[in-house]
This record gives structure tokens, C-alpha cells and sequence, in this order.
């Protein structure tokens, strides 16, 4: 990017600096990133290679480092997004209310543990969470319940399910919408529908083969954009926040997220769709860390890679397809029980990563989430500290602001260069599911919780308030406690619903289920058309596990 005559001066000067200064102390610890990648002292142009318009180009142009949109946050700011869910849908459509009136432009249905896993409040082995770690929307009603005065036609929707529940809890918000009047074919949303949240994310419960799941998530993606049942919807989001939560770096979750989006791409292929039918509705879900450089250059690089992915493996056509868009979540692993305030500053920080480098939607954590489901206060404060950032830092005036930094652009680089070598290690061996099914990922996931402990335990990274001045659990914050009648009101809710339904048509369309599941079919269709007749997610899950089995996965200690 410069003149090489003055690249040499700048060489020589560079020599000069370090002997002139080489006796200086420094701190006695290691100056790398998050990811251990090496820091100097300083940057400069001799640190930034290639061609300006082939690296970095302007905003809203190939390779899109600087932005997917050439005006981005000039033109729209990113949707300010809290996941909610707690208690009863009646419950969390209250609380989405009063975040919408408090300026909250998208909505997020954070579901409990049985809609995760798709168990029913009746059945014994997940009765107690009901409600207590999410909404619980295990039948039609629930949606009907959930979206009571909400402009789902206005604003975008959020259902947080994965690939084993996403086909009936969708099929419900969809039913629902059609019942209330509105045209599925304009409903705007997403649905996370990630194989990886389902496995490594969080440890399953009697879910079905990876192999399975992978299906699944392509059902959903086929029947809802390339067969234009739903084509404004997003129906997938590669959730790399979710694996680095359990203890992976930067490069880490970019490599899980591109493998697992060509594994699904792949599939679909084979299918016979072609590219451009259907990946510029996929949607992406990453991690705001506590590196703060390494973040925004991760933001950049992953742009960068996505694009190339596109044209040069894909060769996709239309400059949608090249376009990385993407969620941001700030991390929760990063929060702390002991003085909890401090974590309103460490959210800050991370939405301000997550900002500068050019995100679509964001969600800041709240401050009490170290010790229960966010209050009201505190999910009040999270989103405020979105609104100081969008309206009170003026950090939207321009577009990528910390492009040129000498560090910025080095590291950009050198995360998307460690990132396409790490993705050649996951896709030699085999497809996302086959990395599973083999506990090849899990063991990556151990090793890498095993060596982020060992830094928190050797102060090498710091949290304060745990290794640094530590301090006891805080005792002060009010713990928000969900609905203790949770359990009474969901059985009660699915009671109801079995009683006026006809179970003897029903049965017919499970019994359909069972022969589409046999055959390796499409599933949304009748999916569709059994939770209009009142199918519950649990019925349809345990039709699942009778045709293909329960999957034990090979987790690594």
C-alpha cells in the first residue's frame, strides 16, 4: 500500500528506534492477544501489506472488510436486540413490551431448557425447569401467548431453537401468524437452528444423531427461503458465540462457524439449489470478547473470509451472497457474581466492539446475568448502554473508523490468515456433522476450556474481583426469581389444548411424520400441518427419537 522507497526509510528509522530504545522496561507478561497471538511494541506501514482495493477496499464493496453497506450505521443503526424469556410466554411478552417501549427495535424468544430439547412440561424428566432458564413455548397457544399486541409485522423475531426443535416451534409462530391474518411470506425473523449450540453449545438431552440434525436445519433453511414459504426469514444463524462461550478463541470460532456453514451450504447443493438461492439469507451470531482490538479485527476478517468462501469456492453471482452479516453478543462468560456493577462496564466496552466493527444487531448482557436471568432493572440498563452508544458517542458519524490503524489492519490480516488454516484442519476431518459424530470438535472444545482455566487459575488472564483484588460473591443484587407456578400454568396450557383438538386426525398427520421421517423427506410440510392441529413440540421431538434414535454424545473430559 506504500511507496517502497519510503517503506525503506521507514525500515531504517524503525532500526534506529529499537536500538536507541532497547534497554526499555517492559511489564513482565506476555503481550499477545486473546487468541496468544504475538503483539510488537507498535505497528506501522510496514506491517500492512497487499493492495488497498483487493484487502480492504471501500464500504459496501468485495471484499466488504469495511461493511456489508456502503452508508452502514449513516443509514441505519444496528437492531438493538435483548434475548428475553422467563416464566410463562405471558411473562416474557410483557417484558418484550416494555423494552419495545423503551426503544428496543427487535425481538428475541430465549426458550427454556424442555423447548430446547424438546420435552413437554408433562413429562417427568424436565418438569422442574420449566420457565427457569427461558420462555417455555411448547405448543400453539404458548405462540399465541408470547406475541399477544406485538407487531410481528413490524418488527423482527427472534426464536432461539435449535435444529431438533426449530422445525415445530417455527411451524407454531408461523400458524399463528397465519391465524391473526398476516402473510408468512412477509414475516420477518430468524431462527437459530445451529447444529453446534445444539451439541457443543450445550450438552443435549435425548436428541437425535448429528447426521439427523444437520437434515433438519436444511429442511427448515430449504422450506422456508429457496421454496419461498417464508423467503424474508433467516433460518439459520451460525452461533459461534455460543462454542466460545465454552472456552474457544477468536480463530476457533470463525473456523466452527464457516466449517458448519459449508457443511450446510453442501448439503443443500445436493439438493439441488444453486448458491445464490439461498445463502444471503444466513445469518451469523459472534462473540464480543474481551480483547478489544482482536474482536474488531475478527469482525473484519470475517467479512473478508465469507466473501472469498462465496466467489471463489461458491462462485456465487449475486453480491448478496458475499455479504457476512451478523449478529453480535457480548460475553457472558466475561461477567462476574462478585461486584456484578463492574459487568455494566465490561458490556460497554464489548457493544463498543461489536460496533466498530460494523455489526447488524446487537444484544448487551445485563449486569445481574452472572447470578440469575436479568431483572428488569438490569435488562433496562443493557439496553441503554446501546442507546449511550448510538446516540451519545457520535461513533457513527463515519464508517469503520479504526480502518488504516497499522494494528487494526495487521491483525485483520493475520486473523483471517489463521482462520483459513484452522478451517482446513476442521474440514479435513469431514463435514460438521462427521466432526461430532467422530468427538473430534469435542475435544477441541476440552482442550480449549482446559487451557483458558489454567490462565484464569495462573492470573495470566485477569477478571477482577476473582484472581485480581477478589472479592466474596455479591450478596446485595436483587436475584430475580422466575414463576414458581410456571410448571401448573404450561401443564394446565397443554391440557387444554388436548382436550379441544382432534387427536384422532391428528394421529394421522404424526402418523405421516413417522413415514417422512422414514424416508429422509422434507419435514416442514407436515410439521406445518400437525401443530395447526395442535401437535405439541414434545410429540413431534419423541417421533424423532422412535425413527432415528437417541444420540449419546462423545463428550471428552
Amino acid at each position: 500500500m506504500f511507496d517502497k522507497n519510503y517503506l525503506y526509510k521507514i525500515q531504517q528509522e524503525r532500526e534506529k528506534w529499537l536500538e536507541k530504545h532497547k534497554n526499555a522496561k517492559e511489564r513482565d507478561i506476555k503481550f499477545v492477544t486473546d487468541s496468544e497471538i504475538p503483539i510488537k511494541q507498535f505497528y506501522s506501514p510496514l506491517d500492512v501489506k497487499g493492495d488497498y482495493f483487493q484487502n480492504v477496499n471501500f464500504p459496501g464493496e468485495y471484499p466488504y472488510t469495511r461493511g456489508v453497506y456502503p452508508s452502514m450505521y449513516r443509514g441505519r443503526l444496528w437492531t438493538m436486540r435483548l434475548f428475553s424469556g422467563h416464566g410463562t410466554p405471558e411473562e416474557t411478552n410483557q417484558r418484550w413490551k416494555y423494552l419495545y417501549k423503551n426503544g428496543e427495535t427487535g425481538f428475541s424468544a430465549a426458550v427454556d431448557a424442555l423447548t430446547f430439547n424438546g420435552i413437554d412440561p408433562t413429562n417427568p424428566d424436565g418438569a422442574p425447569e420449566v420457565g427457569t432458564s427461558g420462555v417455555p413455548l411448547y405448543c400453539i397457544d404458548s405462540l399465541f401467548a408470547l406475541t399477544e399486541d406485538i407487531p410481528i409485522d413490524k418488527v423482527s423475531v427472534a426464536l432461539v431453537v435449535e435444529p431438533f426443535t426449530s422445525a415445530p416451534v417455527c411451524a407454531m409462530y408461523f400458524n399463528m401468524a397465519k391465524m391473526r391474518g398476516y402473510e408468512i411470506n412477509q414475516l420477518m425473523g430468524t431462527c437459530q437452528n445451529d447444529i453446534l449450540t445444539m451439541t457443543v453449545g450445550y450438552i443435549p438431552y435425548k436428541n437425535c444423531p448429528p447426521n439427523h440434525l444437520l437434515r433438519l436445519a436444511c429442511d427448515f433453511i430449504e422450506w422456508t427461503v429457496p421454496q419461498k414459504n417464508v423467503p424474508k426469514w433467516h433460518p439459520i444463524n451460525f452461533t459461534g458465540y455460543n462454542y466460545r462461550e465454552g472456552g474457544i478463541d477468536a480463530v476457533q470460532e470463525l473456523g466452527f462457524v464457516f466449517a458448519s456453514a459449508c457443511s450446510h451450504i453442501d448439503n443443500l447443493i445436493e439438493r439441488g439449489w444453486k448458491i445464490d438461492d439461498f445463502v444471503n439469507r444466513l445469518a451469523f451470531h459472534l462473540a464480543a470478547h474481551k480483547d478489544f482490538f482482536e474482536e474488531i479485527a475478527k469482525y473484519r476478517a470475517a467479512r473478508r473470509i465469507w466473501a472469498k468462501l462465496m466467489k471463489d469456492r461458491y462462485e456465487a453471482k449475486n453480491p448478496h451472497s458475499l455479504q457476512f452479516r451478523f449478529h453480535v453478543q457480548t460475553a457472558g462468560s466475561s461477567l462476574t457474581a462478585q461486584m456484578p456493577m463492574v459487568n455494566i462496564v465490561r458490556t460497554a466496552i464489548q457493544g463498543l466492539e461489536a460496533t466498530l466493527g460494523g455489526c447488524q444487531s446487537l444484544h448487551t448482557n445485563s449486569f445481574d446475568e452472572a447470578i440469575c436471568l436479568p431483572s428488569e432493572q438490569a435488562a433496562i440498563v443493557a439496553l441503554r448502554t446501546q442507546q449511550v452508544i448510538a446516540d451519545e458517542t457520535r461513533i457513527t458519524n463515519t464508517i469503520d473508523p479504526l480502518a488504516g490503524s497499522y494494528y487494526v489492519e495487521w491483525l485483520t490480516d493475520e486473523l483471517e490468515d489463521r482462520v483459513w488454516k484452522y478451517l482446513d484442519k476442521i474440514e479435513k476431518v469431514g463435514t460438521i456433522d462427521k466432526t461430532l459424530s467422530s468427538g473430534w470438535l469435542y475435544k477441541e472444545m476440552r482442550d480449549a476450556f482446559h487451557k483458558r482455566r489454567m490462565r484464569i487459575e495462573k492470573g495470566e488472564e485477569i477478571m477482577l474481583g476473582v484472581n485480581k483484588y477478589p472479592i466474596s460473591y455479591d450478596t446485595v443484587t436483587d436475584v430475580f426469581r422466575t414463576n414458581e407456578e410456571a410448571i401448573d400454568i404450561e401443564v394446565n396450557r397443554i391440557n387444554k389444548l388436548k382436550a379441544r383438538r382432534d387427536n384422532a386426525k391428528l394421529e394421522k398427520i404424526l402418523d405421516k411424520l413417522r413415514n417422512v421421517c422414514e424416508k429422509e423427506e422434507n419435514v416442514m410440510p407436515v410439521i406445518m400441518d400437525a401443530t395447526r392441529e395442535g401437535a405439541t413440540v414434545g410429540e413431534i421431538c419423541d417421533i424423532y427419537r422412535e425413527i432415528w434414535g437417541i444420540w449419546e454424545p462423545p463428550l471428552a473430559i
